[in-house]
C-alpha cells in the first residue's frame, strides 16, 4: 500500500467485533501531503496486486499513526473503525428514494458502519457471503419481496438493488404465505429458499464450518444404550429433515428424503 503515491504511512490489522465472531482486515492510512487518498482508489490499487482475502475491508484515514516510545506502530492505540468515520474521504451519495434510504440503513447495520452511500459496494465495504445472507434476509423481511442471493452479487450497491426491489414492487411480486399442503416425499424435491442460500454459500466457500453448531453433553449415571439408540432413531424417523440430503439432478440441486425406517420394537 505504501507504494501508492497518496499514502505516506499505513498499517493493517485484524479487527474483531465485540462477540469475536467476525474478523476483518482494517487498513489505517496517513495520506501523503497534498494528496488525500480515497478508499475506493486504494482498494482498486491493491486489488491488482493482492489476492481477495488479503484486501482490507475498511480503510481508516488518520492524521498520524500512534507510535510506541521505540517508534513502532502502537497497534493497541489504533482507534476502532466504528469509533471514527472510516469512510470520511469517500464521495458520499445520499439516498434519493425511500427504498434507497431503507437499504442504506440495512447496509450500515449489517456492516456496522456509521454511514453508507447509495453507490457503496457491499463487498468492497467489508461484506462477505455470510453477511450477504443476513442482508438479503432483512430485505425480504422489510420489503416482503423474495430476491435470490445472487442478485446482491450482481447488484451490490443500494442504488442498484433498489432498482430491482422497485421493479418487483411495481410488478406486485410481494411475498405471500402459500397454503400448507402435503407433498409426496417421492423422488427429488426442489430446495427451499433457505436451502438454496446454503447450497450457494457452500459452492462459494466449500467446506465452510460457519453453519456448524457444535455442542458437547455430559451424561451422568447409568446409560441405557438401547433406550438412547431407540430415542435417537425415533427422532430421525419423525423428522424428515434429518433424513434429507442434497443431490444434483440434471444440473440442479435437489433434496432427497430417505424413507422412514420401521419403528424398532424393544425385546420383550
Amino acid at each position: 500500500m505504501k507504494q501508492h503515491a497518496a499514502v505516506a504511512q499505513a498499517a493493517v490489522v485484524v479487527s474483531e467485533d465485540d462477540e469475536g465472531r467476525r474478523k476483518r482486515l482494517v487498513a489505517y492510512v496517513v495520506s501523503a501531503p497534498h494528496a488525500p487518498g480515497q478508499a475506493r482508489e486504494l482498494r482498486g490499487f491493491l486489488k491488482k496486486r493482492l489476492p481477495e482475502y488479503m484486501l482490507p475491508s475498511v480503510f481508516v484515514f488518520l492524521d498520524a499513526l500512534p507510535l510506541t516510545p521505540s517508534g513502532k506502530v502502537n497497534r493497541r492505540a489504533l482507534p476502532a473503525p466504528e469509533s471514527c468515520d472510516a469512510r470520511a474521504t469517500e464521495e458520499y451519495s445520499a439516498p434519493r428514494t425511500p427504498v434507497e434510504e431503507i437499504l442504506t440503513e440495512i447496509w450500515a447495520e449489517v456492516l456496522k458502519l456509521s454511514r453508507v452511500g447509495v453507490d457503496d459496494n457491499f463487498f468492497e465495504s467489508g461484506g462477505h457471503s455470510l453477511l450477504a445472507t443476513q442482508l438479503m434476509s432483512r430485505v425480504r423481511q422489510v420489503f416482503r419481496i423474495e430476491l435470490p442471493l445472487r442478485r446482491l452479487f450482481e447488484r451490490p450497491t443500494p442504488a442498484e438493488l433498489a432498482e430491482s426491489i422497485e421493479a418487483e414492487m411495481r410488478a406486485g411480486a410481494t411475498v405471500a404465505a402459500p397454503p400448507v399442503e402435503p407433498v409426496e416425499r417421492v423422488g427429488a424435491l426442489p430446495l427451499s429458499f433457505a436451502q438454496q442460500r446454503l447450497w450457494f454459500l457452500d459452492k462459494l466457500e466449500p467446506g465452510s464450518p460457519f453453519y456448524n453448531l457444535p455442542a458437547a453433553l455430559r451424561l451422568e449415571g447409568a446409560l441405557d444404550e438401547m433406550g438412547l439408540e431407540q430415542s435417537l432413531s425415533e427422532i430421525v424417523r419423525r423428522h424428515e429433515v434429518l433424513r434429507t440430503n442434497f443431490q444434483v439432478v440434471d444440473g440442479e440441486p435437489k433434496q432427497v428424503v430417505a424413507p422412514r425406517r420401521q419403528r424398532s420394537v424393544s425385546p420383550g
